[in-house]
């Protein structure tokens, strides 16, 4: 698996998707140990929702270049330094 990490940490849209990942991860490894947050005025229904929607935001581009076939970025995206500005 050949991706541009550098370029990536780079890239805004990458740490959108990301951040929400690692909170729920965070909060998931808590509740593993036993530990909580306590969310006693948000319902649970609310709860989940903000949930799911963490997940969808880790799912949309966090590793996968949607502009090469499988998981690995392309030559000339492993190139670049910079994100790539197409907007001309």
């Amino acid at each position: 698996m050949k991706i541009n990490w550098k370029v990536r940490l780079k890239n805004r849209a990458f740490w959108i998707a990301i951040i929400p990942a690692l909170a729920l991860l965070g909060k998931q490894v808590l509740e593993l140990f036993g530990m909580s947050v306590d969310f006693t005025n948000i319902s649970k229904e609310l709860l989940g929702i903000i949930e799911t929607v963490f997940v969808i935001l880790a799912i949309i581009g966090v590793i996968t270049d949607p502009t090469t076939k499988g998981i690995s970025d392309s030559e000339r995206a492993l190139g670049y330094n910079e994100p790539n500005n197409d907007r001309r």
